[in-house]
């Protein structure tokens, strides 16, 4: 089929090897490419030629990692057939054994795309579980928070009273359920648990470690961030009350990005938060992470964790980080995060207009 190769070329070892799949992972069954777009689509459902072009050996196109880990998890079992239609198991509905057989198959074909596009594929490229938040080697997960003033607690805070919520305590509280959820989520062999900074102890500064809000009520942020090194600072404005605001220094100039407030409309108010997402090496333990979801108030950190969350656009979100930073072990970025009534929307970060600054800048 292919004269003087022993093996196919790269590009159409992939492409044969996803026909394979929809062809003949299920002899019985006639899977279409109809079928395999919309499964793979989710929210918005591939067209057939895109399948039929990452199927086509003579094509220079091939599915971005996140789109081959759907892949790997349809075919990882029969479960994925349901009334003549295919459909992506969640993660926690895989048995053990189909998520062996999904992280099997995911191997597979990201190998077979990093030899396509010329990557050598790394452990901390490979989402086997669900893109940025998945960690593949188990390492242990905290999601650090700040602690709210004593002033602006509830009565339940106090340990004292019958009915005391120690989430009372917590600042960015939101960001922290919907973060804590899908972290377990994705990582369900993981030792995954949330804690103020001021119960931080040793051990746990070497784990993948996830900080959520600003420097201000968050001192586990303020600490990483000085041995870090962040190319983006957070600043005092007296523009702004209540939060503080981003800063990036470049050629020798200072820029800072500002929330956007409807002052002649109080219903609306606040109408948009700036985002940090930003994730690089733990720097206690460059085998692991640090991941920072920070805001200039608690909407911004919201949305900075709905990028990667939200079912609707994570995958678009995701496949926009592969795309932009490779196999980088860092990147950051500055969003705007719409606010309507005080609810956050998530971020598209593939349309340009949603990133105010990207980290590391293209270098040509």
């Amino acid at each position: 089929m292919y004269p003087g190769h022993e093996t196919p070329p790269a590009p159409a070892a992939l492409a044969r090897r996803l026909k394979e799949l929809r062809e003949k992972q299920w002899p019985d069954v006639r899977v279409t490419q109809s079928m395999l777009g919309e499964a793979v689509g989710g929210e918005s459902p591939l067209k057939v030629p895109t399948i039929s072009g990452w199927e086509s050996p003579t094509s220079t196109s091939s599915p971005s990692p996140q789109r081959l880990l759907t892949y790997a998890t349809i075919f990882a079992t029969r479960r994925s057939l349901g009334d003549g239609q295919l459909r992506v198991l969640p993660a926690d509905e895989l048995t053990a054994d189909e998520r062996a057989a999904r992280d099997a198959l995911y191997d597979e074909l990201i190998g077979l795309r990093s030899s396509a596009v010329g990557e050598v594929p790394t452990a901390s490229a490979q989402p086997h579980g669900a893109g940025t938040w998945h960690f593949p080697e188990g390492g242990p997960v905290r999601l650090v928070c700040g602690k709210l003033d004593p002033k602006l607690v509830g009565a339940y805070a106090d340990a004292k009273s019958p009915n005391h919520a120690r989430l009372q305590e917590y600042a960015d509280v939101d960001a922290l359920v919907e973060l804590f959820g899908h972290v377990r989520m994705v990582n369900p062999d993981s030792d995954v648990r949330f804690l103020l900074a001021e119960e931080l102890e040793p051990d746990d500064l070497s784990a993948h470690v996830v900080l959520l809000g600003g420097l201000v009520w968050n001192p586990a942020a303020r600490w990483f961030s000085r041995l870090a090194e962040l190319p983006i600072r957070q600043v005092t404005d007296e523009a702004v009350e209540d939060g503080e605001v981003f800063e990036v220094e470049r050629d020798g100039k200072r820029r800072r990005f500002l929330p956007t407030f409807l002052e002649n409309d109080p219903t609306l108010g606040l109408v948009e938060d700036v985002a940090l997402l930003l994730r690089m090496p733990n720097p206690n333990n460059h085998s692991r992470t640090l991941t920072l979801c920070n805001g200039v108030f608690s909407r911004g950190v919201l949305g900075a964790v709905r990028c990667l969350t939200d079912k609707q656009l994570r995958d678009r979100n995701e496949e926009y980080l592969a795309e932009r930073f490779g196999n980088s072990t860092e990147f950051g970025l500055l969003l705007r995060v719409p606010v309507l009534r005080g609810k956050s929307a998530t971020p598209d970060i593939s349309n340009d207009a949603s990133r105010f600054y990207v980290w590391p800048e293209r270098t040509s």
